[in-house]
């Protein structure tokens, strides 16, 4: 089938990408352009351009849309919220409805759509974004359910090796403690994290088993940063003597954190028969495929 995939030179844009280009077509839209070995057919632009998006969806012809791309930086979101408001919230509706009858849409959004003030939120739980950034996001998931297309609107918190074009949050951190850099680690701001081949490999699950809506695709261990930051040093055998407990609350951050993004994923368990990962499962993945191609680190997944 045709598969379109925006964001697809990204983190997890590219490990879509590339897993699913051993059995389908692939399409992706990014500025950047396409730096892996599988064969994807990449459209460098800017997805705020109408007429780049029609001239994207028109060459895929998507059965499948993944939609990863996004304004992640909580920060800017709150000094540019027109640009968030637009780029995270309605710019998916517009994608989704631009694709044609029967096209599976899919909707990466995010945990911050809560108000952090409680554990392990489930999917019915009720939103109440305390940043631009998860307004924006909130606003997507209500535009991609409005489109009338076939959709799965995924929330998550992942990790991962990228291309290199732009260090993520897990490649900074491993290479923070590998150096023996001073840094601090908040031990007062809890997640889920998730490695992201395994939550490729969850999407794949939910969509071959016809599932769609909300779904929460997280790791099964609720860990503060500092606690997660702990567990790869240990796996990693790096020492933790530069490494200071810190607090969200008293960080000079411009846009308000909610202090516990922390998701509870049973129902996709439940949906896939997929067991979410242990925190130091994630984290020996991650470190066992350090240096490992794009195409390695997604061999073993089966596409939809």
């Amino acid at each position: 089938m045709n598969v379109a995939i925006t964001g697809a030179t990204g983190l997890l844009g590219a490990h879509f990408a590339a897993a699913l280009a051993t059995r389908h077509r692939v399409f992706g839209f990014d500025r950047h352009p396409w730096w892996a070995q599988a064969d994807v057919k990449i459209q460098q632009g800017e997805l705020a351009d109408e007429g780049q998006r029609a001239a994207f969806i028109a060459a895929a012809d998507p059965e499948l849309f993944i939609h990863c791309a996004a304004m992640v930086n909580v920060d800017a979101c709150e000094e540019r919220p027109a640009e968030a408001y637009f780029s995270n919230g309605s710019l998916p509706g517009l994608l989704a409805r631009a694709a044609k009858p029967g096209c599976v849409f899919v909707y990466i959004t995010t945990d911050g759509i809560f108000s952090g003030d409680a554990p392990m939120r489930r999917e019915n739980d009720l939103p109440c974004p305390r940043t631009v950034y998860g307004r924006s996001k909130l606003h997507g998931e209500w535009e991609t359910a409005l489109s009338g297309r076939e959709h799965l609107i995924v929330r998550t918190n992942f990790y991962g090796w990228s291309s290199g074009l732009k260090q993520t949050s897990g490649e900074w951190l491993h290479a923070a403690l590998a150096e023996r850099r001073r840094i601090t680690l908040f031990d007062d701001f809890w997640f889920t994290p998730l490695y992201v081949t395994e939550l490729v490999e969850r999407v794949f699950a939910l969509l071959s088993a016809g599932r769609r809506g909300t779904y929460h695709v997280v790791g099964a261990d609720r860990v503060t940063k500092y606690e997660f930051g702990q567990q790869l040093a240990d796996l990693a055998g790096y020492p933790m003597d530069n490494v200071q407990r810190g607090s969200i609350a008293s960080a000079a951050l411009r846009a308000p954190r909610p202090r516990d993004m922390s998701l509870n994923a049973e129902r996709t368990a439940r949906d896939t028969g997929l067991a979410s990962p242990t925190c130091a499962d994630g984290i020996r993945r991650f470190l066992a495929d350090r240096g490992r191609t794009l195409e390695e680190r997604v061999a073993y997944l089966r596409a939809p």
